[in-house]
């Protein structure tokens, strides 16, 4: 089975693969780093973080980046206020180091914006750089004021010719993000193994919209539904 999130994040779906007796093909496509500025915006909004009502977080690499400020501002005990956070996916909320009121699952976005409350106040959204506008616009037509911040930059990578061909001769390519699809349709193309397995709708979606055929979405956006929904469409 062919994976190809970022060297970092790679180790825990390596594991989960090889548990099971699944022969891994690690080709990282994307590289996960600090925004343009180096994140000097991010900061400088995050060390302000009592100042909003709701602190919203779409990913566990955003999740990663707010909890030092969170786990300070705590610390510090200054100010009576302190954000309600909200997380898509349990993953997320796991990662922020605080109690999250709202967790997303399924852990989609459009899950996290239908059950976010109307009101008035501030709202600080963390995001990546290639997030779209539809949770900021949803969150606003409920009367929240909306401030956004890029937390951390996805970038695509070009893997090295010896990796294409193993990559492409492999049984199942697991796509774990939109990103994802995005980076192995800039390397390979349409060209794919025999199964896509996507972890769910929005990587199906973003699939497909670049020509990638995708044979089976995980019933549950989660690493094990992943390798499940995979595991059955080769019927191991």
């Amino acid at each position: 089975m062919v994976i190809t999130r970022s060297a970092g994040q790679n180790a825990s779906l390596r594991l989960l693969l090889e548990a099971r007796g699944a022969r891994v093909v690690e080709v990282p496509l994307i590289a996960i780093e600090e925004p343009e500025d180096e994140g000097r915006v991010r900061d400088e909004v995050l060390q302000r973080i009592h100042e909003f009502d709701w602190v919203v977080v779409t990913s566990t690499n955003g999740a990663d980046r707010v909890a030092p400020f969170v786990s300070a501002a705590m610390a510090a005990g200054d100010t009576d206020s302190f954000p309600l956070f909200a997380a898509v996916g349990a993953a997320t909320a796991n990662s922020l180091g605080t109690t999250a009121s709202i967790v997303a699952e399924p852990a989609r976005a459009s899950v996290l914006a239908g059950s976010f409350p109307q009101g008035t106040g501030r709202v600080l959204l963390v995001q990546g750089n290639l997030a779209d506008e539809e949770l900021a616009g949803a969150i606003a037509a409920k009367g929240w004021d909306v401030t956004k911040v890029v937390a951390y930059r996805t970038t695509h990578l070009r893997p090295p010719r010896e990796l294409m061909l193993p990559a492409l001769a492999a049984d199942v390519l697991l796509l774990a993000s939109g990103s994802a699809a995005g980076a192995w349709h800039d390397a390979f193309g349409t060209s794919t193994p025999p199964v896509v397995a996507s972890i769910g709708p929005s990587t199906t979606k973003a699939a497909e919209k670049l020509g990638i055929s995708v044979s089976v979405t995980a019933a549950e956006q989660s690493l094990e539904a992943l390798i499940q929904a995979a595991a059955n469409s080769i019927g191991a």
